[in-house]
């Protein structure tokens, strides 16, 4: 009897062997970082609702680099940055969302279009920056009490592959306004394009 149990107590042993301790090294969290918005379209503020904070840092990386096009396979076409001083600025405009009368699309086209050697166009092709828009409106108690427009500045580009040619848009400035009664929208939204288009604006290098 005292044999079996020995012989029991030895198999219990050997069946539950203590896992080896891993290593204390602490993997490296993933972080937000200009390059991810410029690639992936995420912003600083939509990097954790998105699930992107719970990648390692290296898991991020090869993510950003898989999103990103191979520049030996793929040739990318842009509208050059920097126009001589007498040149005209083409904007492509898109305002989508809550605006059903378009009242608040007309004044931030109207607004846009005021600018200093800038010309709203509607076609990609034709563009050299793109200005998109989505208005929400905010209420309280079923009543209208605001309106936000979110925007997304970028570059309109061609992107060749293979022979295939595609209209591709390269990310650039995110951002909101808020506004209690939305026409300051338009007037924000031109100051903030002003903004962006400073580089265009600048000489091109002699």
């Amino acid at each position: 009897m005292g044999t079996v149990l020995v012989a029991q107590v030895g198999v219990a042993q050997t069946a539950k062997p203590k896992p080896k301790p891993k290593s204390s090294t602490k993997t490296a969290a993933a972080v937000w970082t200009p390059d991810v918005q410029q690639t992936l379209g995420i912003s600083a503020s939509d990097f954790t609702v998105s699930g992107l904070n719970k990648l390692s840092k290296v898991q991020l990386t090869m993510l950003v680099t898989a999103a990103r096009p191979d520049p030996k396979k793929v040739l990318l076409t842009c509208p050059a940055s920097g126009t001589v001083p007498a040149g005209r600025i083409r904007v492509l405009l898109t305002v989508a969302g809550d605006d059903s009368t378009g009242a608040i699309a007309g004044q931030i086209r109207t607004a846009v279009g005021s600018l200093s050697g800038v010309d709203v166009v509607d076609v990609p092709a034709n563009a050299d920056r793109v200005l998109n828009v989505v208005i929400q409106e905010q209420t309280t108690a079923k009543r209208t009490i605001g309106f936000t427009a979110s925007y997304l500045t970028g570059t309109p580009c061609t992107q060749d592959v293979a022979g295939k040619k595609t209209n591709v848009e390269l990310k650039g400035t995110l951002g909101s306004y808020t506004d209690a009664k939305g026409a300051g929208l338009a007037q924000d939204l031109a100051g903030m394009l002003d903004q962006d288009l400073q580089p265009l604006r600048a000489p091109k290098p002699q």
